[in-house]
């Protein structure tokens, strides 16, 4: 069960970061005011854009990490998705929401590449 504490507490992570940025999001449209100069109006813009699309990355982390966390109720955490196998124990150290073993990953990115 090592791996859904580790799973747990990675969710519990991503959904703190993801409050945060939220906070300063709000904070930053509060902030916006057409009376600012444009450079600064400009910047403040770019901030709230990297900001989305760092929320928006941290989403996707976290349903991955809800997939993983669904798999350890199932008893099919570690299982590759492509071809049913173990996925490797040092590849599910490193990346612990890992869903494809070593060799189904290369393959995946060959084809994509």
């Amino acid at each position: 069960m090592f791996y859904g504490a580790s799973l747990q507490m990675r969710k519990q992570e991503i959904e703190k970061m993801i409050r945060e940025k939220r906070e300063l999001l709000m904070e930053a449209g509060a902030e916006l005011s057409v009376f600012q100069p444009h450079a600064d109006m400009a910047w403040e813009l770019y901030d709230r854009e990297k900001n989305q699309e760092i929320i928006e990355l941290l989403e996707i982390e976290l349903s991955r990490v809800n997939e993983a966390l669904q798999k350890v109720a199932d008893g099919k955490y570690g299982l590759c998705d492509a071809c049913g196998g173990a996925i490797e124990e040092e590849r599910l150290q490193r990346q612990i929401n890992a869903s494809l073993c070593h060799k189904c990953q290369e393959d995946q990115n060959n084809i994509l590449h």
